[in-house]
């Protein structure tokens, strides 16, 4: 049986936050969605200080750069009106254990309305939808908008398309290669565990040859292979389907 191995914890979280992030409290959830519902509505009213008090100071700070003249902050409004979505689906949340930074992963669903179309926008009447990963902050008593983070259209994203696995001799074992990002999916089996990885545009199929039981004599918990935890891994390409790679080492970042 091939050998893999987990890397040191010393190793693992070298540079990286400490302490896991846990998911986000519903009563919590729904006190930051508010926040960025009144972020909207006031951008929508076309009020931009008002919106602008409800984003963080490091937003607000970089604010006036990109703002400075009238006619920049009338094309941030723009802009900023058309990109708020119709609907909403989210997907995950979680918070610091420090209880000071938050983050909500969404899909976020927008039909373009007609009229002039601005510069990078979608044609007026496409239907879209995107990623959409909202960050939030805590700044004293108050929480704050952070970052707004777009990013795929999730119909775009290649799947894996081959989720069986296969015998060493499927893969180069002479060849090395890397990757890592959010787990998408886990699926446990008796004598090997499948972790599907989501690296930008694509999903990669990740074979370890160890049951779920069996991963813990390696020095992983199982329980910490869960969707949008965060994942490197080297090991041995396939030699036929680059979306599939038998591990060799598999580390486990914290949700920061």
């Amino acid at each position: 049986m091939r050998r893999w191995f987990v890397m040191p914890a010393a190793l693992m979280f070298a540079g990286a936050q400490a302490s896991q992030a846990a998911p986000l409290d519903a009563g919590l959830q729904q006190q930051l969605m508010a926040v960025y519902d009144g972020y909207n509505k006031a951008i929508a009213a076309g009020k931009l200080p008002d919106a602008l008090a409800l984003r963080s100071a490091k937003t607000r700070a970089d604010a006036p750069k990109g703002m400075k003249t009238a006619k920049d902050r009338q094309e941030f409004l723009a802009m900023a009106k058309l990109m708020i979505p119709d609907k909403l689906d989210v997907q995950h949340a979680s918070i610091t254990a420090a209880g000071d930074k938050a983050e909500i992963i969404t899909i976020a669903s927008k039909t373009f309305p007609p009229g002039k179309r601005l510069p990078g926008a979608p044609p007026p009447g496409t239907a879209a939808q995107s990623e959409l990963t909202l960050s939030f902050v805590r700044e004293g008593a108050a929480w704050k908008l952070d970052d707004l983070l777009y990013g795929m259209d999730p119909s775009n994203i290649a799947g894996c398309k081959n989720d069986r696995n296969e015998p060493e001799a499927a893969y180069d074992i002479n060849a090395t290669v890397s990757l890592g990002g959010p787990i998408a999916r886990v699926d446990f089996q008796p004598d090997y565990t499948l972790v599907v990885i989501r690296m930008l545009d694509e999903e990669d199929c990740a074979f370890l040859q160890s049951s779920k039981d069996e991963l813990m004599k390696h020095g992983l918990d199982p329980g910490k292979l869960v969707p949008y935890a965060i994942v490197e891994i080297e090991g041995s390409p396939h030699k036929t389907d680059k979306q599939k790679i038998l591990v060799d080492n598999l580390k486990v970042a914290p949700e920061e």
